[in-house]
């Protein structure tokens, strides 16, 4: 009896490795082949960074060998939402447990801003423009550099590949993202904001990583460019002048000419800018999604979820 209890014992233990996704508890498993392996789970952090609590949410999933660096992907939040917010809606936690890399879901600040003529608190990320609508007398805190903290200690804690780091964000965050191309591309392999512009002028980036942008025509962010209206779909999208600048900036920063290709479905247009003015490789994609308000496509709020097309973009760089 006491051999035949042995042997069951020995079953259900490689029954709990192999259905890694199974109520096994969050202890590491370990496979047939002896390997340590992660269990799905969520872990909350916070570090201290310039004096302040930094908070951060880590989704590692199930089946990562321990010993086996995997990629990891930092998803930022806009205005007014946190890491929280954007664990749940983004779809990153569920392409990571299916593709097996880290999602990380970091934080903002709330400070007291001035947008649009109307003064409120609330969470932002230091893109390039905070400063300029911060309310005086605010301590305004260096973002980059709790993102490089956060990776230096992501990658302490974690089997994280260091040549398959990758951001996207949306709206504010998106705008962030942008700045991370440019401030910590020796760290980031590419980059995909969405819901944003790219303005700013005579920046040097430390790498030139690919871009995979993303913007609906529906986004009432970007009625101004077209004198109140949506934007148009396809071609007639680069005849207006804001976003002709936009996207010029985007390739004059990135080491790109302005020349590029065109495909047109009926529910999106996608521009590919990826000739290089210094002998490098790197690429910009801008995809435009019809109907697509302000928001982070996830399948649910609209019928394409930017995971879907961000991770396989994302899997094809590394540094």
């Amino acid at each position: 009896m006491k051999k035949n209890w042995n042997i069951t014992v020995q079953l259900l233990s490689l029954v709990c490795a192999l259905f890694i996704f199974n109520a096994c508890g969050d202890e590491e498993l370990v496979d047939p082949g002896g390997n340590e392996l992660t269990a799905q789970k969520r872990i909350d952090h916070t570090l201290n960074v310039e004096g302040k609590s930094r908070e951060f949410i880590v989704f590692q999933p199930a089946g990562i060998q321990v010993s086996s660096p995997v990629p990891v992907v930092f998803m930022l939040h806009g205005t007014s939402g946190d890491g929280e917010k954007f664990y749940n809606i983004s779809g990153w936690k569920e392409k990571a447990a299916k593709e097996k890399f880290y999602a990380i879901f970091p934080s903002s600040l709330a400070y007291c801003i001035t947008e649009d003529g109307v003064k409120s608190t609330t969470t932002k990320w230091r893109h390039y423009d905070l400063d300029s609508i911060a309310c005086p007398g605010q301590k305004i805190y260096d973002d980059v550099k709790f993102f490089r903290e956060m990776l230096k200690f992501l990658q302490s804690k974690y089997p994280i590949d260091p040549k398959r780091v990758y951001v996207s964000g949306f709206s504010n965050g998106g705008q962030f993202t942008f700045r991370l191309a440019v401030e910590a591309s020796d760290v980031v392999a590419a980059v995909a904001p969405f819901g944003c512009l790219f303005t700013e002028q005579n920046k040097t980036p430390l790498s030139l990583i690919p871009i995979y942008h993303g913007l609906g025509n529906m986004d009432d962010r970007f009625f101004g460019l077209n004198n109140g209206q949506p934007l148009p779909m396809g071609a007639p999208l680069m005849d207006l002048g804001g976003m002709k600048r936009g996207t010029s900036t985007v390739c004059n920063t990135f080491g790109l000419t302005y020349a590029n290709t065109l495909k047109e479905t009926a529910s999106s247009a996608f521009w590919t800018f990826n000739t290089p003015t210094k002998g490098n490789t790197n690429v910009y994609h801008l995809h435009e999604f019809k109907d697509m308000a302000h928001e982070y496509p996830n399948g649910t709020n609209y019928p394409i979820a930017a995971t879907d097309l961000l991770w396989p973009f994302f899997s094809k760089y590394s540094k």
